[in-house]
């Protein structure tokens, strides 16, 4: 973990996706670090939160609580607003269903998704949490200005995002 980052906004950010988490899959543990460290030896079986489709789609069809908003929101250290522009919602909306507890529509639930696979992807890209969150957010001269999370509304838009970070990661041209 970065230096740069401090000791209560690294523990916020890993409360907010355990939370997170506990929303899209009800009974999952979210590794600690030590469970990291353990997992990099060889000696804890490897969690990834990296979607296969099956996953993505049983998710899906499972549905996602709007509840969900306000954890992401910390996790991603981004306004709730900011968020569910992101996720392509109205504001009103996204109040109005996360205060009936009613599942984001499939589109925004998508969104999500992505959002939480390029967190990964960057995390693994930087290998740092600080770096991911600050790239992640913002605006990407490749991505027509828009920031990473901007362009994972749409899956064509994340698969780009995806192939900056491959590029930054391994050296390849983009």
């Amino acid at each position: 973990m970065s230096s740069a980052i401090s000791q209560p906004a690294a523990t916020l950010r890993t409360r907010s996706l355990t939370a997170v988490w506990h929303i899209i899959e009800p009974g999952l543990t979210v590794p600690s670090a030590r469970s990291k460290a353990k997992k990099m030896s060889g000696t804890a079986p490897p969690q990834s939160h990296v979607f296969s489709n099956e996953r993505a789609l049983r998710i899906l069809k499972r549905g996602i609580s709007s509840q969900v908003i306000a954890p992401l929101s910390d996790y991603l250290a981004i306004g709730k607003g900011e968020l569910v522009g992101m996720l392509d919602m109205d504001r009103t909306t996204a109040l109005r269903r996360a205060g009936k507890d009613l599942p984001l529509p499939t589109h925004s639930a998508e969104n999500l998704l992505r959002m939480l696979e390029l967190k990964d992807v960057a995390n693994d890209t930087f290998e740092s949490e600080d770096a991911a969150l600050t790239w992640l957010r913002k605006p990407h001269p490749m991505l027509d200005g828009e920031s990473p999370l901007e362009s994972a509304k749409t899956s064509f838009g994340s698969r780009r995002v995806k192939d900056i970070l491959v590029a930054i990661k391994y050296g390849g041209a983009v």
